[in-house]
């Protein structure tokens, strides 16, 4: 399947967890549409209306959305409403402790998981994400 990773990038930005993330992606045997999330540079100097619509074709191409949402993120949450428009598949990650938008803990179809620590996330996603 083809999976779409949306983590922060400009707040927030976690560049080592977005590639733990995307190895468990890879080693269930999926794509990882959005390449870009785990390099050093995802982009910075690329025109705005450049990344929105990489951004959004890399969501319409994918089956799954998967989403780090314990910091908040504009780009973050305008990708996931748009997997909700588009009826798609949404797996959402979150530290235990962090506070999430009320909005988006309501938001129909999400798959939840909630960790403690970065250890947590493999074997959850991989249930998730079968491999």
């Amino acid at each position: 399947m083809k999976v779409y990773l949306s983590v922060p990038i400009i707040g927030g930005r976690n560049l080592e967890l977005a590639k733990i993330i995307s190895n468990i992606i890879m080693e269930c045997g999926h794509e990882l549409l959005s390449q870009w999330v785990i390099s050093e540079d995802p982009g910075f100097s690329l025109s705005p209306s450049y990344v929105f619509e990489r951004d959004t074709n890399g969501v319409k191409k994918s089956d799954i959305v998967v989403a780090e949402v314990s910091t908040p993120s504009h780009g973050v949450g305008m990708e996931i409403m748009l997997a909700i428009t588009l009826g798609k598949r949404i797996i959402a990650l979150a530290r235990k402790d962090s506070r999430i938008s009320r909005m988006l803990l309501g938001a129909p179809n999400i798959e939840w998981i909630f960790y403690d620590e970065i250890k947590e996330i493999a074997q959850k996603l991989k249930e998730k994400l079968g491999s």
